[in-house]
């Protein structure tokens, strides 16, 4: 009796474009190991930001206070605070997240669960050697322009900034020259009000015509101007008089007063900074080291630069492995152990780091041998820890 064969057909295998794309389509197990580093790294580049910025408080307090530093002007300082740290902040966030997220795992055992359906740890790696990936670039993108635009921005602002206080150059009891072509002394200076004790002035911008001003108080008004940095003053004296002596007619003039304002413009401050190779973005650096003599400390340090550059941030793909092995040690403080971890990586890594480079600018070590120590180091403790990973 004849059969129907295509109610028996079996669907024809996959091919291998379909292989493939099986295989490198994200699985529910790489997205939730993704979202167990992600939290802490995240919290991590937080934290670290914070950190810093706390260590410069009382900096940005005195930008504030004593220079008078406007509100935007200041968050853009600490915007390009945060930005140079961040070379340094994101691969060590990226270490504490694989520890903690691993660590969580296997705390769990979910590491074991996840063996027992196959998954090796060469597998497990995978989707943090991605995100390692994304790390990797964000940090060369940084490292080559970024910061060193940042720490050239910041630079010149902070010298127009420091340009700019007028209060803050005046010493008490000291004669202060070149204040607006001043020479000025104050016996007492208050930063916090702008109020001067016992003041003389002696002004020759006229130089056939100079004076002498003499008075018991004096204050300094800020005038708002269109300038980001640059301001204008108001120098009030009290109870003074005014001593004129005119060359041309061999004459003495005083006069006294209860109250005489001058009127003094500041400019905004010179941004010349003196530019150190950090601060050369990545086609300046390259130009320079191939103009500079090859035997030449200028050109040491420049390549020593750019390699550190390179070595910084290739750091996360190192941590893929360092993170995963010493994070699957179950601790009964996930977070704690992360922690010792990380700052034992930090003072191991830039600890050989700072003496690389004293060897390079010594003429000890080649530049390119040099900066790779740091790296080669944490590189021997990863395999270690990789292997005896513990399920």
């Amino acid at each position: 009796m004849p059969t129907d064969t295509s109610l028996t057909r079996r669907p024809p295998p996959p091919n291998n474009l379909s292989r493939t794309l099986a295989m490198i389509k994200p699985m529910r197990i790489d997205i939730y190991i993704l979202g167990e580093i992600l939290g802490p790294f995240i919290g991590g580049v937080i934290f670290f930001s914070f950190i810093f910025l706390m260590f410069q408080a009382l900096r940005l307090a005195e930008f504030f206070i004593i220079h008078g530093v406007g509100g935007l002007v200041l968050l853009k300082m600490i915007s390009l605070m945060i930005l140079s740290f961040l070379p340094i902040a994101l691969p060590v966030a990226f270490l504490i997240g694989i520890l903690v997220g691993f660590g969580r795992l296997s705390a769990d055992s979910e590491l074991v669960a996840m063996k027992a359906n196959g998954f090796s740890v060469w597998r497990l790696a995978a989707p943090v050697t991605l995100l390692a990936v994304v790390v990797v670039l964000l940090s060369l993108g940084l490292n080559m322009n970024w910061v060193p635009w940042g720490d050239k921005t910041f630079k010149s602002t902070l010298i127009r900034v420091s340009n700019t206080k007028v209060v803050s150059s005046i010493k008490e009891g000291t004669f202060t020259s070149g204040f607006f072509d001043l020479l000025l002394y104050a016996d007492r200076v208050d930063p916090v009000t702008d109020r001067l004790q016992r003041v003389f002035i002696y002004d020759e911008r006229e130089p056939r015509n100079p004076l002498t001003v003499v008075a018991k108080e004096g204050e300094i008004l800020s005038v708002v101007t269109k300038s980001e940095l640059g301001t204008s003053i108001v120098l009030k004296l009290y109870n003074g008089n005014i001593h004129r002596n005119d060359i041309e007619s061999n004459t003495y003039q005083k006069i006294d007063f209860e109250e005489y304002r001058l009127f003094l413009k500041i400019e905004e401050g010179s941004d010349n900074a003196t530019l150190k190779p950090r601060m050369y973005p990545y086609d300046e650096l390259k130009k320079s080291i191939a103009n500079a003599p090859r035997d030449s400390g200028a050109y040491r340090e420049m390549t020593a630069e750019l390699w550190r550059r390179y070595t910084v941030a290739l750091s996360p793909l190192i941590f893929v492995f360092l993170g995963i092995g010493y994070g699957t040690v179950r601790t009964r403080a996930v977070r704690a152990g992360a922690a010792l971890v990380a700052l034992a990586v930090i003072v191991i890594y830039w600890s050989i780091q700072a003496g690389a480079t004293v060897a390079v600018h010594k003429g000890i070590l080649p530049p390119v041998f040099a900066m790779q120590l740091p790296n080669l180091a944490i590189l021997l403790i990863a395999i270690k820890g990789f292997r005896s990973a513990t399920w």
